[in-house]
């Protein structure tokens, strides 16, 4: 079977080939974000430089300048404002994408397809086994644009991207001219402290119109707003209010660097090397205990200090060659990331064992993951009706994991039962491998001048294996387990789209989306093997789980009217999801990934902008996602008819804008932006006290002046003006979550900031 998918990624190459031998032009080049007509934005989603107006799919593009004005500086914040998309955030780096309602904490892959440029940076393999699970934060500095795509998106970008596909597309280096640009924010934070921002842009041709070099780079420093107290020796669910807190241990502190290069030694040939370098420092996660905090009054009771530390480095070398009407991309990565944790451990060992005292327990986790992604593909242009993409794509991961939890040497019960016999309470490894293998093309017909078909197919294997040990007594003693799987899937899709007029075009699509299995992640026999048992499940079932995929059905419209001053678009969509990959929590302080049969997702997005003047703009931003289970999940407390997890129904934002000269010589302007996350689910178990959290609303203001033609910029802001508390997240502990208390995740209280920016 790797022998044929291997013969079809080549084969992909070799059909390129084939049709640059019969004499045809590409133009499928990226492009940073820029105007077409009428205004709109140039991406690449289809891999070809298109009019966002005119992609038959649903989608939502930010330009520079529109996350500038609206003040995106996460990925948290891409939520705001993208219908239907849902980013599950315990801080920066730790955060989980959801895209209409496809929502799965489990499995060897994202449900959402997250990229930098051409680079897949999802989350994969042993990222779900940690509580820092889930997607980098690239920096917002010198990105061009940020897609957000709804609906599978297999055909293109593969079996990560069932519910959708996030895309960041960086700034290119400039052949023509000296460029660039700095700023600073500062800012404070209600029940924080001072935080601050410097970055840098430069721009610099080495040789005009042939070699150019950009740089940016930049630091950051925010003050925390969370307060942590010793954990009651006593009682396990107070603090000890006794001693002075810590103050704003939920610091952050990050600083990065990304430089590319062009070189452009003839008009149809582009070599582009880049390298990102991005470090992180969480004093601890931005989460609170619920018991015995709350959203009024987000306090820690943990006696462990829980510094989490990231590095990631990406390096990409994309080459274009166009010949005729073809162009041939090649994009060959290197992504690295590196997460080192700790992780209080002190309530789980007082719970489970019952000791008469809580005593400071940690546990320690080392993540890394190695990502190697090599895609060729080739486009055309030609002048006729009908274009082509098709490509192969070749991704490589080797995950290697150790967690501990070690006895402290003054560890008060280290030689009473249970703990005595064991010389740590837990040490384990895992070293996981992933490696994909795919063959993808997409072609449409202009059926007639105003009606066009598109079809699309993607098909790949997944070879994944991982070698396990485990030791101590939460692991029963020593362990050893190692197991295999190999998955194959084919992705289709079918769109019909009508261009009723210059300005307005209606679209259907049919698509699939897909998942590979994986190899599970055992429980020992010994220590929840009763529990399992009672699941129901086979023991195929418990050492390896199945794939998962979803058939999407969706309409949509694109329109703009009165001149281009109104953009109105939306979509209808019905998702059927089969074998739903799920996380089972064990109580034994194990977890298993299973299938859980199916699911249903309906709803829509609606976005709108209108100009009724010059100096006016509003926005508008609505989704609605009804997705749920269609049966009743053995052993869990999942029930035919409920919510997927971390799904709200509803999500909104709005925005207005006035822009005017203030005198001759500067112009100035005021904006607001509104956003609201309705209520979800957190857990399936409705008996919990953490399996629901409320809807909110969150405002931010922002004013400033600049020179009427000048190059400076001054910005005053207020983030989350009303001082709204809204939880975020109930991430997964990295050793075992407790029924009676949970970490929980909030976002920032109201800041107060000023934005200086230089262009030249």
């Amino acid at each position: 079977m790797r022998n044929r998918f291997s013969t079809l990624l080549w084969s992909a190459s070799a059909l390129g080939m084939a049709i640059i031998a019969s004499g045809a032009h590409a133009h499928a080049q990226e492009q940073p974000a820029s105007a077409s007509e009428g205004g709109d934005i140039v991406v690449t989603a289809q891999k070809r430089s298109e009019s966002a107006q005119k992609v038959p799919l649903s989608m939502t593009v930010l330009s520079a300048e529109d996350l500038e004005k609206r003040g995106v500086q996460s990925v948290y914040d891409l939520s705001r404002i993208a219908p239907s998309l849902s980013v599950v955030s315990s801080g920066p780096g730790e955060n989980n994408l959801i895209i209409r309602g496809i929502s799965s904490t489990a499995g060897s892959a994202a449900t959402v397809g997250y990229y930098l440029d051409d680079t897949p940076i999802a989350a994969s393999s042993n990222a779900a086994l940690l509580s820092t699970r889930g997607v980098i934060d690239p920096s917002m500095l010198d990105v061009a644009r940020v897609e957000v795509l709804r609906g599978p998106q297999g055909t293109l970008y593969g079996s990560s991207s069932m519910g959708g596909t996030v895309r960041y597309i960086t700034a290119q280096p400039n052949l023509s001219k000296i460029e660039g640009k700095f700023g600073a924010d500062l800012s404070g934070t209600e029940g924080g402290g001072f935080n601050w921002k410097l970055n840098g842009v430069i721009n610099v041709p080495i040789v005009k119109d042939v070699l150019a070099v950009r740089i940016a780079a930049y630091g950051q420093r925010d003050d925390g707003y969370i307060d942590r107290y010793p954990i009651s020796s006593t009682n396990y669910l107070a603090a000890d209010t006794s001693v002075a807190p810590q103050h704003n241990v939920n610091t952050y502190d990050t600083h990065g660097v990304r430089v590319a290069v062009l070189y452009k030694p003839t008009d149809t040939l582009t070599i582009e090397p880049s390298f990102l370098y991005q470090y992180s420092r969480l004093g601890t996660p931005f989460t609170f205990d619920a018991v015995p905090g709350s959203l009024q009054n987000p306090i820690q009771a943990r006696d462990i200090d829980e510094t989490n530390t990231q590095k990631s480095w990406i390096a990409n070398l994309t080459v274009k060659k166009e010949i005729g009407p073809i162009e041939i991309t090649s994009s060959s990565s290197y992504f690295h990331r590196e997460v080192n944790l700790i992780d209080d451990s002190s309530k789980v060992l007082a719970y489970y064992f019952g000791t008469p005292t809580v005593e400071p327990v940690a546990m320690y986790g080392n993540y890394r993951n190695k990502e190697f992604t090599q895609e060729l593909r080739v486009g055309t242009n030609f002048k006729g009706p009908f274009q082509i993409i098709v490509g192969g794509f070749y991704h490589n991961v080797t995950a290697p994991l150790e967690s501990s939890i070690p006895f402290p040497t003054d560890y008060a019960y280290r030689n009473d039962a249970p703990f005595s016999g064991y010389s740590t309470v837990y040490a384990g490894t895992r070293n996981a491998t992933m490696k994909e293998y795919a063959g993808f093309g997409e072609a449409s017909l202009a059926i007639t001048r105003t009606l066009t078909a598109r079809a699309g197919l993607r098909v790949f294997q997944v070879d994944q294996s991982f070698t396990q040990t485990g030791d101590g007594l939460f692991n029963g003693g020593y362990s050893a387990v190692s197991s295999q799987s190999h998955d194959h899937g084919v992705t289709p899709k079918f769109s019909l789209n009508w261009q009723a007029t210059r300005d307005k075009m209606i679209y259907a699509t049919i698509s699939k989306g897909y998942r590979p299995g994986g190899p599970n992640n055992p429980a020992p026999a010994n220590v929840c093997g009763t529990e399992v048992s009672g699941l129901g499940l086979s023991q195929n079932q418990l050492t390896a789980y199945g794939s998962d995929h979803l058939w999407n059905y969706e309409v949509g419209a694109k329109t703009s009217w009165f001149g281009h001053r109104l953009t109105v678009n939306g979509s209808l969509y019905y998702i059927d999801w089969s074998q739903v990959q799920q996380q089972i929590v064990l109580q034994c302080g194990f977890n298993i990934t299973a299938n859980f049969g199916k699911a249903k997702s309906r709803g829509g997005e609606l976005e709108v902008e209108f100009r009724p003047t010059k100096k006016v703009t509003l926005g508008g931003g609505f989704g609605y996602t009804d997705a749920t289970l269609g049966n009743d999940v053995p052993g869990t407390a999942a029930k035919n008819g409920n919510q997927l997890l971390n799904t709200p129904k509803w999500t909104a934002s709005g925005s207005a804008e006035y822009r005017d000269h203030l005198n001759a010589r500067l112009d100035g302007f005021a904006r607001v932006d509104y956003s609201y996350m309705g209520p979800a689910n957190f857990l399936y178990d409705t008996t919990s006290p953490f399996y629901h959290r409320q809807g909110f609303s969150i405002f931010n203001l922002r004013m400033g002046v600049n020179p009427a033609s000048g190059p400076w910029e001054a910005a005053f802001y207020v983030n989350n003006l009303f001082n709204k508390a809204g939880a975020t997240d109930l991430p997964t502990a990295i050793s075992a979550d407790l029924p009676t208390t949970r970490r929980v995740a909030l976002n920032q209280p109201r800041t107060f900031g000023v934005k200086l920016g230089y262009k030249f």
